[in-house]
Formats: structure tokens, C-alpha cells, sequence
């Protein structure tokens, strides 16, 4: 009898404490937000009841193409259809990132990360909040290009390297404290691609035996607790544990199907987050060289 109160007891706590915790993160993160001078424009921000959202198509200069290899993937099997998220266009924003002279242009940036937010957002609504923080991110971004004067060349927010340039030398990077600028801003998005990256990379190479709360506080330890606090740090620990599990990770991914097409779906599924997982990394490492290269990899 003991031993039965005690599990009932264990399992009462966390019920209790599961969401508890995941409201003082809320609370937390809330405190954290950077300082507010402009509204947002919500609508640019792409939501996840868009489902019909539409890539643009890249410039026509050359320096504005996607680089060679870099094949703007839209096809996909009717395993991979339903959904608001949809894996392909993840794949197709971050290919078509990527210039043919190693440029980020940003419009492909924001909107692979207007994806990967409806994919935090099916997770549920314990990581789902997360997708509030990007959210709020990306408008900044958008709302700085918005209110940016063009140059003798052009639009200063066109690309990473062409804002980072504009900031510096419009003294809007502030390498003491925090800013509005964009480039601070983009840097905190970059760190949590690092996550997605390392995340995702470890569920296409997973085992049936393996927990997706674990894969992703594996990915979250290494990519984003050295930059948030202990109380952080454990309110994401125990939210991780209500991520759904691996079947449900890859209906996720690849749409809803019968249990006779389930290996099919996991074999597709595997297939695109592989091609996803490269594209990220590929423009996670350019990223990473141009913040390294302007002495920005620490900025406050």
C-alpha cells in the first residue's frame, strides 16, 4: 500500500508541477523580452493557420540566387500532405537562403524560421510558447527592413552580411548591453537554429527505443543552456518531458496516415530531415562566420 501511495503521490506532483514550471518559464521568459518602441505588424510574421504560405522567388540578380546544388525542393509524397507544418518548405526557405557567393539572404531566412515556429507550435503548447519568443523575433527583423531608408546599394537588411555592415556603421550595435538591433536580435535566432539543427539531426538518426525529450535536452544543453540561467535551464528540463513521442514526431513531420503505411511514413520522413538537416547546418555555418568574422558571437 506504501508503495502505491507513494507512485500516486509521484504521479500528483507532477501533474502539479509540470505545469507550474512551465508557467514560471512563461514568467521568466516575459521578464526577458527586449524593450518594445514600435508595434508589431502580427500579420507579417506568417502564423501557423497560413496554410497556404507561398515562398517568394529569389531576386534577379545573380548575387540574390540560390547557389548551385542548392535545388528549391517543393515535391513531396501524399505521406507528407495535412498538415500546417510542412516539412518541404523548411527545406525549400534555408536551400534558397544561400547565395552563390555564400550570402544569407534574410526574406529566406525569416521564412524558414516561419516554419520551423508552426513545427514548435505542433509539439504542444508546452514547447509551443517557445514559438511566441521567435515570433516576436522575427517581426523585430522584419520591422527594422520596414523602416530601413535603401542605399546607394540597396537594402540594407537584404542580406545578414549587408546589415550587419548597415548596423555597425549606423553605431546600432551595442556590444555592452542589450539593443533593438537587428543583428543582436538575429544572433538569438541563430542560437536556436543551432538547437533545431542538433534536434533534428538526432530524431533521423534515432531508434524506435529512443525518447524525444531526451534527443532534444541533449540538443538544448549543448546549443542554448550555456546562455540562459539555472532557473532556465530547469523549467526547459522539465517541459522537454511532455514532448510527444517518436511515432507522433514523425506523423508530425510527415502527415497522418493508416498504421499499414507507418514505415513508409518514418522512411520519408527520415529522408527529409536529412535533406533539412543539411540545408540548416549549411546556412547555420555561414551565419556563424559572419558573426564570428565582426566580433558578434557574444553580443549582450
Amino acid at each position: 500500500m506504501k508503495t502505491v501511495g507513494k507512485a500516486m503521490g509521484s504521479a500528483r506532483f507532477y501533474k502539479f508541477f509540470i505545469p507550474v514550471a512551465v508557467f514560471a518559464l512563461l514568467l521568466y521568459l516575459a521578464s526577458l523580452r527586449l524593450p518594445e518602441s514600435h508595434r508589431w505588424d502580427c500579420r507579417a510574421i506568417g502564423g501557423p493557420c497560413l496554410r497556404n504560405h507561398i515562398s517568394g522567388e529569389p531576386g534577379g540578380d545573380v548575387s540574390s540566387r540560390p547557389a548551385e546544388g542548392a535545388v528549391e525542393s517543393t515535391e513531396h509524397s501524399r505521406l507528407c500532405r495535412g498538415r500546417d507544418f510542412q516539412i518541404h518548405r523548411v527545406l525549400t526557405a534555408f536551400n534558397s537562403a544561400v547565395t552563390v557567393e555564400r550570402e544569407i539572404l534574410l526574406d529566406r531566412y525569416l521564412e524558414g524560421w516561419d516554419e520551423l515556429v508552426k513545427f514548435l507550435e505542433a509539439l504542444g503548447t508546452v514547447i509551443g510558447f517557445i514559438s511566441q519568443e521567435v515570433k516576436g523575433k522575427l517581426g523585430l527583423v522584419r520591422d527594422l527592413r520596414r523602416g530601413a531608408p535603401a542605399t546607394e546599394k540597396g537594402d540594407p537588411y537584404r542580406t545578414l552580411r549587408s546589415m550587419m555592415a548597415h548596423e555597425l556603421r549606423a553605431g546600432l550595435v551595442d556590444f555592452r548591453r542589450q539593443s533593438l538591433s537587428g543583428c543582436r536580435t538575429l544572433l538569438r535566432l541563430h542560437r536556436s537554429l543551432h538547437w533545431l539543427q542538433l534536434f533534428l539531426r538526432a530524431v533521423e538518426r534515432s531508434s524506435a527505443e529512443d525518447s524525444m525529450g531526451a534527443l532534444c535536452s541533449v540538443a538544448y544543453n549543448q546549443a542554448l543552456a550555456p546562455y540562459h540561467s539555472w532557473l532556465l535551464r530547469q523549467a526547459v528540463g522539465v517541459a522537454l518531458v511532455a514532448l510527444p513521442d517518436r511515432a507522433e514526431f514523425f506523423r508530425i513531420v510527415c502527415g497522418e496516415e493508416g498504421e499499414e503505411e507507418k514505415g513508409e511514413r518514418e522512411r520519408e520522413g527520415r529522408q527529409l530531415l536529412e535533406r533539412t538537416v543539411l540545408a540548416i547546418t549549411r546556412v547555420y555555418n555561414i551565419t556563424q562566420e559572419a558573426y564570428q568574422e565582426n566580433g558578434m558571437l557574444d553580443l549582450p
